[in-house]
Parts: structure tokens; C-alpha cells; sequence
């Protein structure tokens, strides 16, 4: 089995091992139990995407006692609904308003087949003198703060 096909399995053998039903997580999350055993089975196709999804999948991650971090950036990694790039977003809310002339990019770096945090992994890469384009809006804040 592979890891993605692994990821609501193992997720599902946690909960059951630690004693925690899915009723529970429904009532405390106020989440559907159908929408947690989607998860347990790698069926998200009644899930929501972006910020909601990985917010379910950390709810979900504290109320079995999994590292939440670790399980979203899994998530993330295996199954579209966790996309964290914001083109999307953005592109929606440029068409919301009428603007024809958007020319967002999310600068993400070609990856690994299955790695979908390529940002993170460019920047460990980056040599000393180097800035990503995450570090330099850094510098471009920090210089503003100065001035002001």
C-alpha cells in the first residue's frame, strides 16, 4: 500500500487504537461523522478545499492525539483539497471585482513527484547570500517598519 493510499488507514488505526469513536470527533468538532470516515477512507470528494480541509485534518489530528503539523503537511502532500498556493484565491477574487489584467504566479519550484512543499524545500536549499522570493518580502517589511 502506498503512502497516500496509507494516509486515512492509518489514521482510522490510531483513533480505534486510542479508544476515541467518531461520534466523538463529530461532537466536539461539530463536523460530520460521514465527512471523518471520508477521511479514514481517502474519500474527500464531499470535503471542502484550501484552509478548510487542512483545518479539519488538524482538528481531526488533535482529537485522536497525532501531530497535527505533521499530518497537514501530509495531507497536504498527497491530496489535492490541502493545496495551500493561492492562485486560486486569487484569481477568484480578481474575477469577483472585475479585473481583467492579473498576473499572479504562485512561484512554487518544480518538485518531486508527491512533495508538494517545494517552497519550504527551495529555501533550506538556498545558499547563504541567496534571497527566495519568501525571505526578500521579509526584507521589504523590515525595511518599511525602519522607516516608519
Amino acid at each position: 500500500m502506498s503512502e497516500r493510499a496509507a494516509f486515512g488507514p492509518n489514521l482510522r488505526r490510531i483513533r480505534i487504537q486510542r479508544g476515541v469513536s467518531l461520534e466523538q470527533i463529530a461532537t466536539s468538532t461539530k463536523v460530520p461523522a460521514a465527512l471523518w470516515e471520508g477521511l479514514e477512507r481517502n474519500d474527500f470528494s464531499r470535503w471542502p478545499n484550501g484552509i478548510y480541509a487542512r483545518s479539519f485534518v488538524r482538528e481531526y489530528s488533535n482529537a485522536v492525539g497525532v501531530d497535527p503539523e505533521s499530518t497537514v503537511d501530509d495531507f497536504c502532500r498527497w491530496f489535492p483539497q490541502g493545496d495551500r498556493r493561492a492562485e486560486a484565491v486569487i484569481r477568484g477574487h480578481a474575477e469577483i471585482v472585475g479585473h481583467d489584467h492579473l498576473e499572479w504566479r504562485d512561484h512554487v519550484p518544480p518538485v518531486a513527484e508527491g512533495e508538494r512543499r517545494g517552497s519550504l524545500r527551495a529555501a533550506d536549499k538556498a545558499t547563504p547570500g541567496q534571497h527566495t522570493t519568501f525571505s526578500q518580502m521579509f526584507v521589504r517589511v523590515r525595511r518599511a517598519l525602519l522607516r516608519a
